[in-house]
């Protein structure tokens, strides 16, 4: 009933709740291994927001920006990270 009246609390509650560990691990990680953490962590929460947006049975192909959206943004912040990431400092994780 309460999802009814605001249809978006949803997803900002979940959007916040996954954008805010990620900036605090990011401010306490030392300089040397901030791609690498990043990396882990953006693909770590693009899983968990497909995740949610499965459970929930989010429309793919809804109008603006979905759970699939938010998503497929952090994968993609995810393997860019890992790309310009150095392949030894992620034996140092």
């Amino acid at each position: 009933m309460f999802t009814r009246k605001r249809p978006y609390l949803i997803s900002a509650v979940l959007l916040l709740a996954v954008a805010i560990p990620p900036t605090g691990l990011l401010l306490l990680t030392r300089t040397p291994l901030l791609l690498e953490s990043m990396s882990v962590i953006a693909l770590a929460f693009s899983a968990i927001v497909a995740l949610a947006a499965w459970c929930l049975s989010s429309d793919r192909h809804g109008a603006g920006i979905t759970l699939w959206d938010v998503s497929g943004a952090y994968a993609f912040i995810g393997f860019a990270a890992g790309m310009l990431s150095d392949p030894q400092q992620v034996l140092e994780l």
